[in-house]
C-alpha cells in the first residue's frame, strides 16, 4: 500500500449536489485505488463476503464527512468502514451480529500496539495439543485439519481470549482457513470453504510460526494518527446508542436473498465456536436478508438510524440489485420509500456495475448493480 496517496481533507464541501457529483466519478476504481492491494495492512486480516472495499469506503468517508466526525456503520461486517474512517481521522462505531465479523472488527481496534511486543507475546506462548479435546467438534470441521493443528488452534484461541489479545486472536482466525502454506487448514478457498481433497492426509502445520508471520504482514503499515473505533455486537434494529449521537451513517447493508453470510463463513464461524446447527440457524434467523420480511425488518433499522443520527446528518447506503427469476428488483427504490416514510430526504442513487464473484456463496450468478444511496435527516 502507498500511504501517501491517502489525503485527508479538513475542509469538505458536503452539499448533497457535491456528494452526488463526487460519488458519480467512481474514483475508487481508478489507478492505485482500483488495485486489490490498496489499503492499510490491517484491512487484510481476513475476508468477508460482500464487504465494501477499502478504497470505496475511503472515498465515501472523504466525500461525506470531515475529521472529528462520528460515523456509524450499522452493518459493519469485518470493520472496513470503521477502520478506514479511523485512519482518516474520524471516530467510528461499527455494529454487527455475526461472531466472526465481530472478531475481525475488534482485531482492527487494536492498532496502537507495538509489533515487537506482539511477536514476543506469541514466541513466549507454550502452545500445546496434548489434552485438548476435539470430541465435540463436528466431523465436517475436522475434515479441514490435521488433528494436532486443530487442537493447537483451539488451545491458542482460548489463551488469546483470556488475555484479551483481540488483534492476535483475529490474525489466528484469519489464517485458520486458506490455500497457502501460511494457512493452517488443508488447502481450500480463502473465502467460501470448499471441501478439501478427500485424499489429502492433512499435514501438521504449527500455529506459532504461521501466526507470527501473519502478525508481521498485518501490522506492517504504520498509523500516525487516527480516530477512535468502537465495535458493538448488537442488533441494528435495537441500537444502544443515544438519540442524535452520530454525525453520519455509511454502510453496506445485507443484500437480500443474495449472499449467504452464515454458510459462506461456516468454517471460520466454527473456529470461533459457532458450529452447532441450532446456533447457526439462530444466527441465520437474525440476519436481515429473507425476501419475505426484508423490507419490514429494514424499516425497523431505518427508524433506529433516524433516531441516532443528528439533524442534517447524511446516511449513505450501498445496496445491490436482487434477481427473482427474470425479474430485476431495484433494492434502492424499495428502501427509498421506507427512508422517506420515516422522515429522511432522499437525493438519489449512483449506479455502480459490479461483476460476479465466483468465490462467494450466493443465490444468483447474474451481473448486478450496486447503488449508492444518499439520504439526509
Amino acid at each position: 500500500m502507498i500511504l501517501e496517496n491517502i489525503k485527508i481533507d479538513n475542509k469538505v464541501d458536503n452539499s448533497p449536489e457535491e456528494i452526488i457529483k463526487n460519488i458519480s466519478k467512481l474514483e475508487w476504481k481508478d489507478g492505485l485505488y482500483g488495485k486489490q492491494s490498496w489499503g492499510h495492512s490491517l484491512h487484510k486480516i481476513a475476508p468477508y463476503v460482500g464487504r465494501i472495499k477499502p478504497p470505496f469506503a475511503h472515498f465515501l468517508i472523504k466525500y461525506v464527512t470531515k475529521p472529528g466526525d462520528t460515523i456509524l456503520d450499522p452493518f459493519c461486517g469485518i470493520g472496513t468502514i470503521p477502520l478506514e474512517g479511523s485512519l482518516c481521522g474520524r471516530n467510528t462505531i461499527g455494529v454487527d451480529l455475526n461472531p466472526y465479523a465481530i472478531t475481525i472488527s475488534e482485531a482492527k481496534t487494536q492498532h496502537n500496539l507495538i509489533l515487537e511486543d506482539l511477536i514476543d507475546y506469541v514466541e513466549n506462548l507454550d502452545i500445546i495439543s496434548k489434552g485438548v479435546s476435539i470430541r465435540k467438534i463436528p466431523d465436517w470441521v475436522k475434515e479441514y485439519y490435521n488433528k494436532n493443528t486443530l487442537k493447537e488452534i483451539l488451545y491458542t484461541l482460548n489463551i488469546l481470549k483470556a488475555d484479551e489479545q483481540k488483534f492476535i486472536y483475529g490474525c489466528l482466525v484469519g489464517i485458520s482457513q486458506g490455500h497457502r502454506p501460511g494457512h493452517l487448514s488443508k488447502p481450500c478457498a480463502w473465502t467460501l470453504p470448499y471441501k478439501p481433497r478427500p485424499d489429502d492426509p492433512g499435514e501438521y502445520r504449527d500455529v506459532k510460526t504461521r501466526l507470527i508471520a501473519k502478525i508481521k504482514r498485518n501490522y506492517k503499515d504504520k498509523i500516525e494518527s487516527s480516530g477512535s473505533i468502537k465495535i458493538l455486537k448488537e442488533d441494528s434494529r435495537k441500537l444502544s446508542l443515544e438519540n442524535e449521537s452520530v454525525d453520519h451513517i455509511i454502510s453496506s447493508p445485507p443484500y437480500y436473498n443474495t449472499l449467504d453470510y452464515v454458510n459462506s463463513h461456516r468454517l471460520r464461524l466454527a473456529i470461533c465456536g459457532v458450529y452447532k446447527e441450532d446456533d447457526k440457524k439462530a444466527l441465520r434467523d437474525q440476519t436481515i436478508q429473507r425476501y419475505k420480511d426484508y423490507l419490514d425488518e429494514m424499516r425497523k433499522v431505518i427508524v433506529e438510524l433516524y433516531r441516532v443520527l443528528k439533524p442534517g446528518g447524511y446516511c449513505v447506503f450501498v445496496v445491490g440489485d436482487h434477481f427473482k427469476g427474470k425479474l430485476v428488483i431495484n433494492t434502492s427504490e424499495e428502501l427509498a420509500v421506507l427512508f422517506k416514510e420515516v422522515g429522511f430526504t432522499y437525493y438519489g442513487a449512483v449506479e455502480d456495475p459490479i461483476p460476479v464473484n465466483k468465490s462467494v456463496q450466493k443465490t444468483t450468478k447474474k451481473v448486478k448493480f450496486e447503488r449508492i444511496m444518499l439520504l439526509q435527516k
